[in-house]
């Protein structure tokens, strides 16, 4: 049975999550709570960065989590651009847009999860909790 993702803390290996978001304060708070669940954290500042990382074969980590909202290449399609790629690992969204045609969009992707802004502990956790 696989363990769910965050409960590395009493394995070998630390699992490892990507944090793609164009706000900086964002991916302090993003990388703050992964650290809290165990993960090693990796940052990235959009969607063109982490497409261009898994093309160039060296994208490789347990979690992703990106924001809807980037100028050059916005989650929704760096979502649909790593699936169509293969990455099978899971991709939790965020958004502060209230559209909910952009965050049916952002599911549509091929997200695991979505959430309003700002992610916490407990959505963090519930989402977590269910591979």
């Amino acid at each position: 049975m696989a363990s769910p993702l965050g409960s590395s803390m009493t394995s070998a290996k630390r699992q490892s999550a990507l944090v793609v978001d164009d706000d900086p304060v964002t991916r302090i708070i993003t990388r703050g709570l992964l650290n809290y669940f165990g993960f090693e954290v990796s940052t990235l500042n959009d969607g063109i960065e982490v497409v261009n990382m898994y093309e160039a074969g060296k994208g490789h980590f347990d979690l992703i989590i990106t924001d809807m909202e980037m100028p050059v290449m916005n989650g929704i399609e760096a979502t649909k651009k790593l699936r169509s790629l293969g990455v099978g690992c899971k991709i939790i969204g965020v958004s502060s847009c209230d559209d909910e045609t952009s965050r049916r969009h952002f599911l549509e992707a091929g997200l695991d999860h979505l959430f309003y802004k700002p992610l916490n502990v407990t959505k963090l956790q519930s989402c977590l909790e269910n591979n």
